[in-house]
């Protein structure tokens, strides 16, 4: 509780203490107990907005890559990539980034960006915003091999790390289910958009994604966790490079 709101129940119990009339003591314990339901309401509100920014200035703050969705064992070839860098020109080359990149072989390969989340009230269902830029030099409005390389982005979480699991094929599959390649949101996922920057694209463009005013509702592990994340899920057979600038996520 702030010092702001102790003075102020402090103030009430003074001025309880002081009276020497039934009616003015019994008005003033009233108060008292609104004063202190309120100031418990506040404080209970207060504490259950988490918000979190990330500029990756000097360096990942947290975040990692996750790649799933193409044969075990062929990262080189799939090029898949993950690191801590700047923005590529025409773009501020002094601005801090994470870039990661993958060519996509498969016709399905799932590229994503994720972090722990700790602290969370356990087994609590919280509206989550995501408000995200990136730099992307995707086309829109193109056709590509596989699909178009104008891919949807999502962002979402789940209350346990994201996981590879190998079928019976050698394949690497996720231990969560995305409808990003069919353009769909689920629980688990939403959809916020394409990486698209314009027709006839070439140069890496600024780009801003997010969900406000539509949160996606995420649910907290026992241990008050969740692991956020973003991405995409592609059916472009081709390579496909983001630049994350900054990350700003509201959990309420």
């Amino acid at each position: 509780m702030s010092k702001l709101k102790s003075k102020v129940i402090l103030y009430a119990m003074h001025r309880f203490a002081a009276s020497n009339n039934q009616g003015v003591m019994n008005k003033l314990l009233f108060v008292v107990f609104i004063v202190f339901a309120m100031l418990f309401a506040c404080d209970k509100d207060d504490n259950s907005v988490r918000d979190f920014a990330f500029n990756f200035k000097t360096d990942n703050e947290g975040w990692r890559s996750f790649f799933s969705d193409y044969p075990e064992g062929s990262e080189a070839a799939f090029e898949l990539g993950f690191t801590h860098t700047t923005l590529p020109a025409p773009l501020d080359t002094n601005t801090p980034a994470l870039k990661i990149s993958g060519n996509n072989h498969s016709d399905d390969l799932l590229s994503f960006i994720y972090r722990k989340i700790e602290g969370l009230e356990p087994g609590k269902t919280y509206a989550v915003t995501f408000d995200v830029q990136m730099a992307s030099n995707a086309p829109t409005n193109s056709i590509g091999i596989g699909g178009s390389p104008d891919l949807a982005f999502g962002v979402g979480g789940i209350p346990f790390e994201p996981s590879n699991t190998t079928d019976g094929d050698g394949w690497l599959r996720p231990n969560f289910k995305s409808d990003l390649q069919s353009r769909l949101s689920n629980d688990t996922l939403q959809m916020v958009g394409t990486i698209g920057v314009g027709e006839d694209a070439s140069d890496y463009v600024l780009i801003n994604r997010n969900n406000n005013g539509a949160p996606v509702m995420l649910t907290s592990n026992n241990k008050g966790e969740l692991w956020l994340m973003m991405g995409t899920d592609s059916g472009f057979e081709g390579a496909t490079t983001l630049y994350y600038t900054s990350i700003r996520i509201k959990l309420d």
